[in-house]
Formats: structure tokens, sequence, C-alpha cells
């Protein structure tokens, strides 16, 4: 393992969900997020994978902007 990718590794927040949770749960995110509810309180394990992943965080931004 490079040092990059074991510093990567020590920083994973324990909460993150993973893609797979987070996809089968982002809409549900969203709505939350749309009604003006505490999304992230609801879902930690969401939010906290949403700030690590690019390719997760990129899908939920074009769903909320869909879903507005």
């Amino acid at each position: 393992m490079s040092e990059s990718t074991f510093g990567d590794f020590l920083r994973t927040d324990r909460r993150d969900a993973g893609c797979d949770k987070t996809m089968a749960l982002m809409h549900l995110y969203v709505e939350l997020v749309i009604a003006g509810s505490d999304a992230e309180a609801r879902y930690p394990e969401i939010a906290a994978h949403l700030r690590a992943c690019d390719p997760c965080s990129e899908d939920y931004a074009g769903l909320l902007a869909a879903a507005r």
C-alpha cells in the first residue's frame, strides 16, 4: 500500500456507508434535503460517504438538481 493510499485509509470516516448503500438510499437523502429536513442527522453514514467520494457526490448533486 502506498503512503498516500495508507493515509487516505486512515482518514476514512468509520461511519462511511460505501458506494452501494449510498446509491441505494440516495433518493431518500435527496427527498429529506428538498423537504428541508436534516438529512445528515438522519443518514450520517450517507453524509460521510458523500464527503469522501467524488463520484457519488457528483451523482448526488445531479439527482438533487433534477429533483428540484
